[in-house]
């Protein structure tokens, strides 16, 4: 499951304020411990979760919500990881919940009535999120991998591995990275004992077939809108939507948002990195997760949002709007507005 973040210093004033993060951990050790994270986990998830999973001890269990992605199965199996799905999980009063790489009500259903002991998180807040009794976030951090290289300081190659992995994929190999986050990479890597050109493989594939085929077929329900000096394009796909964004954005368009109607509906949103400052699609995805009736976050650069199918084609309409607000308060020609749905 990389803007609208904090300055590194205020994360660690914010960061201060609580209990240390290694204490917190520490006091797990001992007890069972269930490590779960958002729905359809992904790399920074999974190799997040292993890499607690390592720190924390046998006793620890990864369970996700519903199966992971392809990538994020590849990964576990490398690592010869276990897993126990969280609804298969009899839960007792002594056991401490950990929620990885999402705060979100709405990826994280399966938590739904339960307050988890701790969350870590790296995406930024809007109001609404799912309050641990502890809770480790800074937006600052290019993904949950990153942050907890800092907290666990692993030297293990298989934690290494994970939590490099998951790095890569959620900075989009380093294309949304920090100098915070060449020098977590730069200890992974020292310490998984590998090449970057051998670990690759291990769970980042090169794009599929079918992402190919759709990416084709959905060109042709794109629609470009011309704001200012940018363009903007709008799209649906049946599938791999994210990634037929980052297609639209290699192509020419500043910003792209690509809807999908699955199970659910979906939108998915990338943008070019020189509109930093200009517009923050973790601002638009939260504002269209409602419009959707579900919930939407992510990162300035890349983000999301999912819920009810029955407004989606309207929303990708609405983030035109939004994205031509944002663009005329970032010139100083209007305030960007409170928006309610």
């Amino acid at each position: 499951m990389a803007g609208g973040k904090k300055s590194a210093a205020a994360a660690k004033k914010s960061a201060a304020k609580s209990q240390p993060a290694t204490d917190i951990l520490s006091a797990f050790r001992s007890k069972r411990t269930i490590i779960t994270f958002h729905s359809l986990g992904d790399l920074d998830a999974i190799g997040s979760a292993i890499a607690l999973r390592r720190a924390l001890g046998s006793k620890s269990i990864i369970a996700p919500p519903d199966r992971p992605s392809a990538t994020a199965r590849k990964l576990l199996s490398y690592a010869g990881e276990e897993t126990t799905l969280f609804s298969e999980i009899k839960l007792t009063d002594k056991d401490i919940i950990v929620a990885l790489d999402s705060a979100s009500p709405h990826l994280m259903a399966h938590l739904a009535g339960i307050t988890p002991d701790l969350i870590i998180d790296h995406h930024t807040r809007f109001g609404g999120e799912l309050r641990g009794k502890q809770e480790i976030c800074d937006p600052a951090a290019s993904s949950t991998c990153e942050m907890l290289y800092f907290i666990l300081k692993p030297t293990d190659k298989l934690s290494c591995i994970a939590l490099l992995l998951g790095l890569i994929s959620d900075t989009s190999a380093f294309k949304y990275a920090t100098a915070r986050t060449f020098e977590a990479a730069s200890g992974m890597l020292s310490h998984s004992g590998m090449s970057y050109s051998q670990i690759l493989p291990i769970a980042v594939s090169p794009e599929s077939l079918s992402e190919r085929i759709e990416a084709i077929r959905s060109c042709k329900s794109v629609t470009a809108e011309k704001i200012g000096e940018h363009v903007i394009a709008t799209a649906m796909a049946k599938s791999h939507e994210a990634h037929f964004a980052e297609v639209l954005v290699h192509l020419g368009a500043d910003a792209a948002f690509v809807g999908c109607e699955g199970e659910d509906g979906r939108i998915s949103a990338r943008m070019r990195d020189c509109m930093t400052g200009k517009l923050h699609l973790d601002k638009i995805m939260f504002e269209i997760g409602k419009v959707l009736g579900g919930r939407g976050s992510g990162h300035e650069l890349a983000a999301g949002a999912s819920g009810g199918k029955e407004n989606l084609r309207p929303a990708l309409g609405i983030c035109l709007k939004l994205c031509e607000q944002q663009l005329l308060a970032s010139e100083g020609k209007e305030k960007i507005r409170k928006i309610e749905w």
